[in-house]
This record gives C-alpha cells, sequence and structure tokens, in this order.
C-alpha cells in the first residue's frame, strides 16, 4: 500500500506540480518583486533543461512586485565555469516587447505574466550552462533573479 502511495506521488510530482520539478530554478537575488511560477520549453522533470539547438526555447515567469515599476529591461547570462556570459537579446526592453506580457508602469501589487523566446543556435557549443535571467527594474534592481540548470544538447 505505501509503495502505491510513493509511485502515485512521484507521478503526479513528474506530471502536475510545479513544486516537485526536478529542475532546481533558484532565487539569485529578486528585490523589488517575488516569483510565483516559472515555465520553461524542457523536460521540467529532468534536473537540467536541455535545450536543443536549432529549436526555440520560451520561459514564461510569472511574478508579483513589491513597489511601482515604470521600466522593465530582461538582462540574460550564461555561466560556464563560474564565467558569466552576457546573451545580447534583441529587445531586452520588456515593456516595448509585443510578446512580452509586460505593459508599463507596473503598479505595486501586481501580478505580472513576462514571456520571451530564444533561438537555441546550431552554432552553440554543447555544454552545460546555468542561465541566470534577470528582470530590472529602471534603478538597476532585480525585480526577479532566477538559475536555471541547463544544458545544450
Amino acid at each position: 500500500m505505501h509503495r502505491m502511495i510513493a509511485i502515485i506521488f512521484a507521478l503526479f510530482c513528474l506530471s502536475f506540480s510545479p513544486t516537485c520539478r526536478a529542475v532546481d530554478i533558484n532565487d539569485c537575488g529578486s528585490k523589488v518583486g517575488k516569483l510565483t511560477s516559472i515555465t520553461l520549453d524542457c523536460d521540467m522533470s529532468k534536473t537540467v533543461c536541455e535545450l536543443i539547438p536549432d529549436t526555440n526555447a520560451t520561459i514564461k515567469i510569472d511574478f508579483t512586485v513589491d513597489k511601482d515599476v515604470s521600466k522593465v529591461t530582461a538582462v540574460v547570462h550564461g555561466i560556464i565555469m563560474d564565467i558569466s556570459i552576457p546573451f545580447p537579446l534583441s529587445n531586452p526592453d520588456a515593456c516595448q516587447t509585443a510578446d512580452s506580457g509586460i505593459q508599463c508602469p507596473l503598479k505595486k501589487g501586481d501580478t505580472l505574466h513576462y514571456k520571451n523566446t530564444l533561438a537555441v543556435l546550431k552554432s552553440y557549443p554543447k555544454v552545460s550552462v546555468t542561465v541566470k535571467w534577470q528582470l530590472k527594474d529602471e534603478n538597476d534592481e532585480d525585480i526577479i533573479c532566477v538559475l536555471i540548470p541547463s544544458r545544450i544538447k
């Protein structure tokens, strides 16, 4: 009986619950906002988010803000062997990107749904990388900062 309950719980965790996922996404200094959920274009039951070359990868971040914010800028880095490498975004201004889901200004207490899609190029090396994704306010403070263990396959 206990074994059956354990199996059902494991299947539930792998299939439905974001709190049971295996990809260990860590907060890296969110100050102005609070992360409520994150969804990635990968199998989140694995220990790392596997990024497939020649595809697009989408991130969706749901969060709330603790103060009024007039500007939101996305900043992405790849961290390989403790070396942080900036990843240039074509339009880092989340308020000006039509598909981001963000409209500025943000009001204290707002619940927001940010989205961005990046191309995973064939030319990227097959490496393990920690993706550091930040949304910064007009004062360069982290609204949201997350570390995502990943691997380019």
